[in-house]
């Protein structure tokens, strides 16, 4: 059986999450033993927490995140700081800066934080729909 640590390079800094779980992972126990039978996806981070720049409409504010942590959950949590309505916010988006592209929900925040970091930078945008 495999064991984490020969399956994840990691760093002697880095510490092992699996996505959505806070809780930092042995790599000295083998896959089957941390995650069963299911898939286990993990994150690799240096950080304990994450701290997410939000711009939206010209403000900015600062939410704070695991690195384990779904962007769908740092989503909900800017959408909360910059109090917007909940039929507002359905076509929101996070992006980073400069792109067009949205960010999975499903990633967790760790994995688009720039290596040797503790923090981003996103756009809360409304998703551009296409017309006709």
């Amino acid at each position: 059986m495999a064991v984490l640590g020969d399956v994840v390079a990691v760093e002697a800094d880095e510490r092992v999450y699996r996505v959505g779980d806070e809780a930092e992972l042995d790599v000295e126990l083998t896959v089957v033993e941390l995650f069963g039978e299911g898939p286990g996806h993990v994150v690799i981070h240096k950080c304990h927490e994450i701290g997410v720049t939000v711009a939206y409409g010209g403000a900015e504010k600062l939410v704070r995140a695991h690195p384990a942590t779904h962007i769908r959950t740092v989503r909900a949590r800017a959408i909360k700081a910059f109090g917007i309505a909940h039929e507002d916010a359905a076509d929101l988006v996070l992006r980073l800066p400069g792109t067009t592209e949205d960010l999975s929900l499903a990633e967790p925040i760790g994995s688009i934080v720039p290596k040797g970091s503790c923090a981003v930078a996103l756009d809360l945008v409304h998703a551009v729909r296409a017309q006709g």
